[in-house]
């Protein structure tokens, strides 16, 4: 699990070519469209997603049914035990992964990205991911 909280994040996964360089440039984008979005004026590097809900990119190995470290409990299922405001599926470049936002509170959401290949061989979170697809 990758969290991406600053620009300096985004950087550092560039820099470790950690994903695909069209999946890279998909979470650029989505940074960069919340920092428009929250209206911040200041240098980029200042601008953090701490006090709004911040990034979440899952990897292989990652449990999505505990979830704890980001606030998705065992006990509730973990993502597939919360409800999502939507589910989008992004297809780029032959690669596919889902954007998931969960609301916590009138202020705070987390936006989770989840690569196909991270979730392929489960049908269940697979199921899910596309009964929730908007």
């Amino acid at each position: 699990m990758r969290t991406i909280k600053t620009l300096a994040d985004v950087r550092c996964l560039r820099e470790a070519q950690a994903f695909s360089p069209s999946f890279q440039a998909y979470l650029e984008e989505e940074f960069d469209g919340l920092k428009e979005a929250f209206d911040f004026d200041g240098l980029d590097e200042e601008f953090a997603l701490d006090h709004y809900g911040f990034m979440v990119v899952l990897e292989k190995g990652d449990n999505l049914r505990d979830m704890s470290a980001v606030g998705l409990r065992r006990e509730d299922e973990g993502l597939l035990g919360s409800l999502p405001e939507f589910v989008e599926k992004v297809e780029r470049h032959d690669e596919s992964w889902y954007k998931v936002v969960v609301i916590y509170t009138n202020e705070y959401a987390m936006a989770f990205y989840v690569p196909l290949e991270v979730v392929a061989k489960d049908k269940e979170i697979l199921n899910w991911l596309e009964e929730h697809v908007e």
